[in-house]
């Protein structure tokens, strides 16, 4: 079984390399476990990144499924740094007519208007680990946005229903369903402006968690 991972920076990946003693080859890193092969690799920040890399890494690896980890903002009041979303929808955020600065007052493009839900039996896999962890299930906002201002972020959670948000989830959920491959992202929560909790001051916590669950997990796959 080959598991391809995959993240936007070197820091979201870095832990779970040395947890696992993986070896670089080529664009990515390998650990052989058990029966599984596991490949990990950055694939940039942003819609683009995500599209060309996944795809590019799909193409030369042909895995069994992918699991997409790193950080999101958090769109809900009881969502907060530290705890786990699990990506059952990705939702293209972006093609707006931005009529006024808050979200509110834009038009949507129907011509963008993408959605893309995550694998059902990846969802579950973290329900086999005690992650220490509170998990969602529920939608991310995914484009080209960090969005700080608490009045777009309200509009936005009216209109899409999301928990989260982030840069590469849709991206990547796109070109694994072009290659019919299954996927999930868990995102861990850097950041709710809502409660004023920031990036900067849990990023680094968060993604060291995020690493020692993923490497847990991968322990536990059969």
């Amino acid at each position: 079984m080959k598991v391809l991972i995959v993240a936007a920076l070197d820091k979201e990946i870095n832990i779970l390399n040395d947890l696992l003693k993986a070896k670089k080859k080529k664009d990515y890193y390998f650990k052989k476990m058990g029966k599984s092969e596991i490949y990990i690799s950055t694939i940039g920040v942003g819609t683009i990144n995500a599209l060309t890399n996944t795809q590019s890494l799909i193409e030369e690896i042909n895995p069994d499924f992918v699991i997409n980890i790193g950080t999101a903002g958090s769109f809900a009041l009881e969502v907060d740094a530290g705890d786990i979303v699990v990506c059952d929808e990705a939702i293209y955020h972006g093609g707006y007519i931005m009529n006024d600065s808050h979200s509110s007052d834009w038009e949507t493009l129907k011509e963008t208007n993408l959605s893309i839900k995550g694998d059902k039996k990846l969802s579950k896999l973290l329900d086999k680990i005690d992650t220490g962890c509170a998990i969602y299930h529920g939608k991310t906002l995914s484009g080209d946005f960090f969005t700080k201002d608490l009045k777009t972020i309200t509009a936005l959670k009216e209109k899409y229903h999301n928990l989260c948000e982030d840069m590469e989830t849709l991206a990547i959920y796109k070109a694994c369903e072009i290659k019919k491959i299954p996927c999930v992202a868990y995102r861990i929560i850097s950041n709710n402006e809502i409660k004023g909790s920031k990036y900067e001051d849990n990023v680094l916590f968060v993604n060291k968690k995020l690493q020692e669950v993923i490497f847990d997990l991968l322990e536990h796959l059969d």
